[in-house]
């Protein structure tokens, strides 16, 4: 079969449907950024800023067209000089190029981020159907989520680039179909004015949920109950209320309560982890390949973000057998005291009454984490690629 799907994305979001399409012979073009098979593949024009774990594919991909390294260039470079919305300067150029190389005989294109618009316009002229690929919510809904926030702490919110951010969803409503990752994204689409019989809900696939999958919880009584957050220590994932009802229940429970946090602090938290409150316990990022390790050491998994496409993270935790609280905005696969807790964002006594009940309760704890695990392990089941394939054929019928 010749490829019939042409792809601009970034790698790092792309690679796994890049490399499954790729197995399908239906990818015919991937536009994206610098990606290689392995780092050994040409040292000398391989620098160690582009050789990082992101830019790794699968071997399958190599052949593939669509390399770009000029993007990449003039992104790093103004992310050095430290210029305002410095992703204008990689995510336009790989548009442009993008939009210059459609390949023949293509039935599909499939866009997702910042990189698409003029691609989608020249698709459209050629009467070929395309899709854009929503990841998280677009910029009006993330202003009403987060500018109370940012308020509440002397902060203001505002998009890396407003104009990218309005290319973004000028994408979604130019295309003949939108993919979101989640029912929360779906809804966001739906309130910036996309009908829904052009959404589609492709749930993604966590990269590490099959190995969490095969963990086995430990059995000895919690002593303290552990509490972990994984991700960014952000406003926008919900930091302060997480500190907030953490110091109430430490307050309470003493010594008989932990909090780990794992992930990097972006510079809008930097007040709220200057001083932690005693039993935090903050690594920092962590490897990948420990991920798991310090999910099993856990007993119960936060996760309060305001703003999110799907969280991975909660995929991953609930993949591990976690009882996992979360809200409604992160995205996630929980139905509320089915798999996991929904609690509202930004309310710090939710998440405590939240965690009080997981404290106190071994038997529910048990049984969200093992109805979690069986909700992921039916979505690796049926696979990402699959999902998307089946979304594709559907867009294709729809327009003949």
């Amino acid at each position: 079969m010749t490829g019939d799907v042409w792809m601009i994305g970034r790698v790092d979001q792309f690679a796994l449907l890049a490399a499954h399409l790729a197995g399908q012979r239906r990818l015919a073009r991937w536009d994206s950024f610098w990606r290689y098979s392995c780092p050994s593949e040409n040292p000398r024009l391989l620098h160690a800023w582009l050789t990082r774990p992101s830019r790794q594919v699968d071997a399958s991909l190599a052949a593939i067209p669509g390399r770009h390294l000029l993007p990449d260039l003039l992104g790093k470079s103004a992310r050095l000089l430290r210029l305002p919305a410095h992703n204008l300067a990689s995510d336009l150029p790989l548009s442009w190029l993008a939009a210059r190389h459609m390949p023949p005989g293509v039935r599909l294109l499939h866009g997702q981020g910042n990189y698409s618009l003029p691609a989608l316009q020249k698709a459209h002229r050629h009467k070929i159907p395309t899709i854009s690929d929503v990841t998280g919510q677009l910029a009006p809904i993330r202003a009403r989520q987060l500018t109370g926030e940012y308020q509440a702490q002397g902060q203001k919110w505002r998009e890396i680039s407003g104009f990218l951010a309005r290319r973004r969803t000028a994408e979604a409503r130019f295309a003949s179909a939108v993919f979101a990752p989640s029912v929360t994204v779906a809804e966001g689409l739906l309130e910036c004015g996309i009908k829904e019989n052009r959404i589609h809900i492709i749930p993604f696939d966590a990269p590490l949920a099959r190995q969490c999958l095969l963990l086995q919880r430990p059995t000895a009584p919690e002593n303290p109950i552990r509490l972990l957050y994984i991700g960014e220590l952000s406003l926008a994932k919900g930091i302060s209320a997480l500190l907030q009802a953490f110091k109430t229940l430490r307050a309470q429970y003493g010594d008989a309560i932990t909090l780990t946090l794992i992930g990097k602090a972006r510079s809008c938290a930097v007040s709220l982890t200057a001083n932690l409150p005693k039993g935090v316990i903050w690594h920092g990022p962590i490897p990948a390949s420990d991920i798991p390790d310090a999910l099993n050491a856990a007993d119960i998994f936060v996760f309060p973000s305001l703003s999110e496409g799907a969280s991975l993270a909660v995929q991953e935790a609930m993949a591990a057998s976690l009882p996992v609280i979360s809200t409604h905005d992160a995205g996630s696969a929980i139905t509320d005291g089915q798999n996991g807790l929904i609690i509202p964002p930004r309310d710090p006594g939710a998440l405590c009454a939240a965690i009080t009940r997981l404290m106190h309760d071994t038997a529910l704890r048990n049984r969200l984490g093992t109805a979690a695990s069986a909700t992921i392990a039916r979505q690796l089941t049926q696979g990402y690629g699959n999902r998307v394939c089946a979304a594709y054929d559907r867009v294709l019928s729809a327009h003949g």
